[in-house]
């Protein structure tokens, strides 16, 4: 877990900040904005709600509400940009789908974790508005980039930051190194953010003298971003625990089917389509009774599950298995889709 430390003015002058991208984005007087970052431990609804203090632009900071219920007030309130994370940004688009767009857009903004190239693409098409990402994280206790409207990659604020990349590799991708250069109470010195990225080169069209920082191109452990959080291979270890007769080899992937995120466990387990179902069923209810909130984002359809089942001693094919892989870009490999899959309730 996390930790950091800042002082009110620290936590000021950080939403402050912002307002530099919102004038990039040309937001003003007129506009309307709605975030629906989470209000829990993270700090984006926070400098959110400070920030649109320093504008003429009209808000409302709720937290990460469920989809329907914002789809259902975006006309009555004539939101015309929204701040909040890609998977509940597709959610909502897909009952928008269903129900007819409430009216015209002018921005998204992301944030939390990335987008792929297909999800942004349909979300710009429905929404006929730019998907703008941005690249943040507790440590830096700000927003550390962010994509202008060219969306060629993250300027870095090198107002408040050096940033490095360590290692880099023959193609230059390497772990994002940071340096606070206008913290007091806790600063860092070239604090190891686990993220890859290469920087950008060429100029911008925008003219910002600021480099730039590719999409992340993913971390050096197993972690991954996604509507339940920042996850680890340990987060699945007590669910799993609970399937009767499981092997000790299983998997977890993150891949994108239509606009939604799929959580898929890959589970050896022997036996007929009732046992698997006990296991599917074992998955579930350990979901429910330990983590709460990735249950609701799970009823919401905020992210999907899917379970597939291997014969024992299937999934090693090397020495290492990997607990925990993010195949949102490219889907799902050819032999996952030959497995069994389990039938997961709605």
């Amino acid at each position: 877990m996390t930790r950091v430390y800042l002082s009110r003015r620290e936590l000021e002058y950080n939403a402050r900040q912002g307002g530099l991208m919102l004038g990039l984005y040309g937001l003003g007087r007129g506009d309307r904005l709605l975030s629906t970052l989470g209000l829990d431990w993270g700090l984006g609804s926070l400098l959110v709600e400070r920030l649109m203090r320093y504008t003429p632009v009209f808000s409302m900071v709720v937290g990460r509400v469920d989809p329907l219920e914002a789809y259902t007030r975006l006309a009555e309130y004539r939101f015309n940009v929204i701040v909040s994370d890609p998977f509940w940004l597709a959610r909502l688009t897909e009952i928008a789908r269903e129900r007819g767009r409430p009216g015209p857009m002018k921005l998204l903004i992301g944030g939390g974790e990335g987008v792929t190239p297909r999800t942004r693409a349909e979300l710009e098409t429905f929404w006929g508005a730019l998907v703008c990402m941005t690249y943040a994280s507790t440590e830096a206790a700000t927003i550390l980039g962010f994509e202008c409207t060219h969306r060629t990659g993250y300027h870095v604020n090198e107002f408040d930051f050096c940033v490095e990349l360590a290692d880099a590799d023959s193609d230059g991708y390497g772990e994002i190194v940071l340096t606070t250069v206008s913290r007091r109470v806790m600063p860092l010195i070239r604090y190891r953010t686990g993220d890859v990225a290469r920087w950008v080169l060429e100029p911008c069209a925008c003219g910002l003298p600021f480099r730039r920082l590719s999409p992340l191109r993913g971390r050096l452990d197993e972690q991954v971003s996604c509507a339940w959080g920042n996850l680890h291979s340990d987060f699945f270890e007590p669910l799993l625990a609970t399937v009767p007769g499981l092997a000790n080899d299983w998997q977890v992937a993150l891949y994108e089917r239509d606009l939604s995120t799929v959580v898929q466990f890959r589970l050896e387990l022997a036996g007929d389509a009732a046992r698997r179902e006990r296991a599917v069923q074992a998955v579930l209810g350990a979901l429910q009774r330990t983590r709460p909130d990735a249950w609701l984002a799970y009823c919401q359809r905020l992210i999907d599950l899917d379970v597939v089942f291997f014969e024992p001693g299937t999934l090693r094919t090397g020495r290492k298995l990997l607990r925990l892989v993010d195949e949102r870009l490219n889907g799902p490999p050819a032999w996952v889709a030959r497995a069994t899959r389990g039938v997961v309730p709605r």
